[in-house]
């Protein structure tokens, strides 16, 4: 933090050096410079629990005021006690960590005295606190109540394996984070990139749908050059293409014989001709990075772990969408295995984690008798049962069609189209992306994402 110090004093306690050198010009600071002996922060007024008397500790909590919230005069009061430790201390005595102390002043004293016998006694229990995705929150000496269902409270046998977990968990979900940003960024600035070049190749395109006037005019005035005159800028002649036979007016240059006129208006069409075939395969492949360049995007940010981004980096460098880093040696391959799940009829139900794995799942590793689902037209993990015989019963195909929607782009919506097809009827069109495939006779589900169903049929 921008105010901690590290301070190197001799044995006498004066001050050798510091990492942070305080004058004595800084207002409401004490003077922390070498030479000068060390003083202790100023104190903040505050009560030690352990030196006050059971008379003591009733005396102070019955001043208390009555329109205090609890939580905040224990803070203010105490020293050496947390918010989460006051919250939970008003929980106790009060029913609630909002109210007002009013006339709990005798509860609020005997909870603290039960803390006293609770500290003297050594009796804690080193608690880390997660949330429903399992990130931890936060740690305490006791198992918190105040948070009711929204964290999952884990107990630990000390406080040294409590610290070490939740420190090393949350450096490693810090670099996780950083890695999962700079991948997202590359990826997205590339799909931002794809997306304008084919905005920009659908006007090209759409200019070209005119091309049949150039060749038009180059007929009418091929027809009329012995009535062009040297210099001339327009042509006006019937429209021999119009059902009406109206006058229509041809743009000349004037630099051009009527001859060269008439060949640069073939010329033109031919190369809007061209240039439609060649736009149209173009915007045809841009479309399939686009997408392809979407499914990454939400593969990112469905990972879980440094290894599964690492496998997403490995799949855009086999992509050609990143360049290997040059690291002069090479690097290994990594090749995790896909989720896998038991319904509860007693199926194996495998979910890709990436594209690549999607691949190898479905096109690979599945029999063709097994079932694959997919959502429907939004990107998302391929899900493979295993069937033998290739009947699925229904409770598994609605379980597996949940996880289906869950680990994809609609993990937040309710009641999300599912398709299911047997495997032998999903293909990889030549040249296509990672992860992208087609498939025919298929059946549509729709369910919603569980995470609790995940958690119940995950495989340990």
């Amino acid at each position: 933090g921008r105010f901690s110090n590290l301070i190197l004093t001799e044995g006498d306690g004066l001050i050798v050096d510091c990492l942070r050198r305080i004058d004595s010009t800084a207002a409401g600071e004490r003077p922390v410079l070498p030479g000068l002996k060390y003083r202790l922060p100023p104190g903040q007024g505050k009560k030690l629990l352990t030196e006050l008397s059971p008379e003591q500790l009733k005396q102070l909590c019955a001043a208390a005021p009555r329109e205090a919230k609890a939580d905040r005069w224990l803070l203010d009061t105490f020293s050496g006690m947390s918010p989460m430790l006051c919250r939970e201390l008003a929980l106790s005595a009060l029913g609630d960590w909002e109210f007002a102390v009013g006339d709990g002043g005798a509860r609020l004293a005997q909870t603290l005295e039960t803390l006293r016998g609770d500290m003297e006694a050594g009796r804690f229990t080193p608690c880390l606190l997660t949330d429903g995705e399992g990130r931890e929150k936060d740690f305490a000496c006791f198992p918190p109540r105040q948070y009711g269902e929204l964290y999952r409270v884990e107990p630990y046998d000390s406080f040294s394996k409590l610290l070490s977990d939740f420190y090393t968990r949350r450096d490693r979900a810090q670099r996780m984070g950083q890695r999962a940003h700079a991948m997202n960024k590359t990826v997205r600035n590339l799909r931002d990139r794809t997306a304008r070049k084919l905005e920009a190749q659908r006007r090209e395109l759409e200019g070209t749908k005119d091309r049949d006037r150039a060749r038009q005019f180059g007929d009418m005035i091929t027809a009329n050059l012995y009535r062009i005159q040297k210099g001339q800028t327009v042509l006006e002649t019937e429209d021999y293409y119009s059902e009406d036979g109206a006058l229509c007016a041809i743009p000349l240059d004037p630099l051009r014989s009527p001859q060269q006129n008439a060949a640069k208006y073939y010329k033109d069409y031919t190369k809007a001709r061209n240039a439609e075939k060649v736009l149209t395969e173009q915007i045809e492949k841009g479309e399939g990075e686009l997408n392809y360049l979407d499914s990454v995007l939400d593969e990112i940010a469905r990972a879980e772990t440094e290894k599964e981004l690492q496998e997403i980096r490995q799949e855009l460098e086999d992509a050609g969408v990143l360049r290997r880093g040059k690291t002069g040696r090479k690097e290994k391959r990594l090749q995790s295995a896909p989720l896998v799940f038991r319904s509860s009829s007693g199926m194996t139900i495998r979910v890709g984690r990436n594209n690549a794995q999607n691949d190898a799942l479905t096109l690979k590793q599945a029999r063709k008798t097994d079932l694959w689902l997919h959502v429907q037209k939004i990107h998302g993990s391929h899900v493979v049962v295993s069937s033998d015989d290739g009947d699925v019963d229904e409770r598994t195909l609605h379980e597996a069609a949940s996880l289906a929607a869950y680990y994809s782009q609609a993990r937040e919506g309710k009641n999300v189209p599912v398709d299911h097809a047997q495997v032998k009827f999903v293909k990889k069109p030549s040249g296509a992306k990672p992860g992208m495939v087609i498939y025919t006779n298929y059946k549509t589900v729709y369910a919603d994402p569980d995470e609790r169903l995940v958690k119940t049929l995950a495989v340990k």
